[in-house]
């Protein structure tokens, strides 16, 4: 009996140990479940903050980055406008140096034949005010008038055997403020006179291409000293006028960088490049400018560039705009996209991928890639030849003023349809600008076809029609050969581009064929 007791009594207190114990250990399995959610929630959640964190420093990054690549921007505007600058007045030079050349060859420099000849130089430049000059300085206008230039620095040089280029000066014949391109005119090797031609500063601002900002920014060539010599904007919108100093017109303005006007002074005066914000006295942040400045390699000239800062952030300004709202979004939806975004990660890549070469609204390649496609065939076919074109719309801001900007992004995607279809598919097509386009034409059999196709390419442009606007575009295009004109993109392009400004004073809305200075003896610009 007593055992029996005992036993019942141990089996119970036995019974409640394991009860106990299987207590526990569902304890410490709630526990632990407990401990595995609350981990998995602070994970969530330093994720969440990591992932906010991440795409603050991205915003930060991406702000950095946009002031980076509007600066590049207007750095690559002034460099392309002084490159562009410096290749015209090449083509002038050479222009008066064939002239020269010619008139060398005969008895008498100051004949009737060579004054007539001189006489048309305007008919196929920008030049005016043309004459031959005597080596005692006696200058034979193309009007008849006869002065002494013997005093001016351009004659001198020039008898040196020089091309010369004069800081501006007032004309003596017409009392107009000119710069004076000379070069000398040469007879057995012996320089035997000297050929002299102008610009008027006006004429001289109009070398210079449009702003692609919308006319928001403009162009300068100053003198070293400062001397504003030539202007591409609106002065009155500007408020700056011929002859006015740099250095004062803007000695008003607050430097926004830890540098003063006296240290872009020296920088003129040392023909270095460099590039600032600034803005009004009062501080006002909506006045900020970029001020790009680079030299011309003339006389030392320096090409300045001004844009407000808000037209040049314009492309970008949907981050400043809306990042707030898109970290909050972003930071919601992230656990939610988190897989998806893992299994599209490599999609989204070569999307991106593509997206990058592409220029957007016309589908072609963009500029960057525009470039590298081409040096990769010069490259790869260094022998063969190759065609290579710049198109630009004629008065192609007249449409986006007259009708509208969606009626221009429907004129150039139509336009970039056209050269789509137009070239062949192993062509190079791309858009470079807001209205300028290039092309690649591989492996041509002949400098004819080329021509050809490029008068059939005009007509066709001039055929295409749009529902938004009852008017006809038309193209300007100036046209360069790999290898002979260059073996690269940037040789190619100053060499089309110079061909292309021959059509537009031509009249735009047709082609010339860029010709090497070698052979500007034996051909004539088509």
């Amino acid at each position: 009996m007593i055992l029996q007791v005992a036993k019942r009594t141990w089996n119970i207190r036995l019974d409640r140990e394991i009860e106990n114990k299987n207590f526990g250990q569902g304890g410490v399995v709630i526990s632990q479940r407990r401990f595995d959610l609350k981990d998995y929630t602070k994970t969530i959640l330093l994720f969440i903050a990591a992932v906010a964190f991440g795409v603050a420093v991205f915003f930060m990054c991406a702000e950095y980055s946009i002031s980076e690549n509007s600066q590049d921007t207007v750095r690559a505007t002034v460099t392309r406008q002084s490159e562009h600058l410096r290749s015209m007045m090449e083509l002038h030079y050479q222009y008066l140096q064939i002239v020269a050349d010619q008139i060398g060859e005969t008895d008498d420099i100051i004949s009737d034949e060579n004054m007539k000849m001189i006489a048309n130089l305007h008919e196929y430049t920008d030049l005016e005010l043309s004459a031959i000059i005597e080596p005692d300085g006696t200058s034979h206008y193309d009007n008849g008038t006869e002065k002494n230039v013997a005093h001016r620095s351009y004659f001198q040089e020039a008898m040196e055997g020089k091309q010369a280029l004069s800081d501006p000066l007032e004309s003596s014949v017409d009392q107009e403020t000119r710069v004076v391109l000379s070069v000398p005119i040469k007879r057995d090797e012996v320089v035997v006179g000297v050929l002299g031609a102008s610009y008027n500063v006006t004429a001289l601002s109009r070398l210079m291409f449009n702003d692609t900002f919308g006319g928001v920014g403009y162009s300068l060539i100053v003198t070293q000293d400062g001397e504003i010599i030539a202007y591409d904007g609106e002065p009155s919108y500007h408020k700056i006028s011929y002859g006015d100093n740099f250095f004062e017109f803007y000695s008003d303005k607050k430097i926004m960088e830890n540098i003063s006007l006296l240290d872009v002074q020296k920088d003129f005066n040392e023909g270095k490049s460099g590039l600032f914000r600034m803005r009004d006295a009062q501080g006002k942040r909506a006045s900020e400018q970029y001020l790009s400045y680079v030299p011309l390699g003339m006389n030392n000239w320096m090409i300045c560039y001004m844009l407000p800062l808000s037209a040049a952030l314009q492309p970008y300004r949907f981050f400043t705009t809306y990042e707030v709202f898109f970290i909050i979004g972003f930071c919601i939806l992230v656990v939610i996209l988190f897989v998806c975004i893992l299994k599209k990660n490599s999609q989204k890549n070569r999307e991106l991928l593509k997206a990058s070469q592409m220029d957007a609204l016309t589908g072609l390649y963009n500029k960057k890639v525009t470039e590298e496609r081409i040096n990769e065939v010069l490259l790869e076919q260094p022998e063969a030849m190759h065609a290579f074109l710049i198109l630009d719309l004629d008065r192609f801001k007249e449409v986006n003023d007259g009708y509208g900007h969606a009626a221009g992004d429907a004129v150039l995607r139509e336009f970039a349809g056209l050269l789509r279809n137009y070239f062949r598919e192993n062509d190079v097509i791309g858009r470079i600008g807001g209205d300028e386009f290039v092309v690649l034409m591989k492996n041509v059999d002949s400098k004819d076809s080329v021509r050809n196709r490029t008068g059939s390419l005009v007509q066709k442009i001039g055929e295409l029609e749009f529902s938004d606007m009852p008017e006809h575009i038309t193209s300007s295009i100036g046209i360069a050969f790999a290898p002979k004109q260059g073996d690269c993109y940037m040789d190619l392009y100053k060499a089309a581009d110079g061909a292309l400004y021959e059509t537009k004073r031509r009249g735009r809305n047709g082609y010339t064929v860029s010709l090497q200075m070698c052979e500007l003896k034996e051909e004539k610009t088509e």
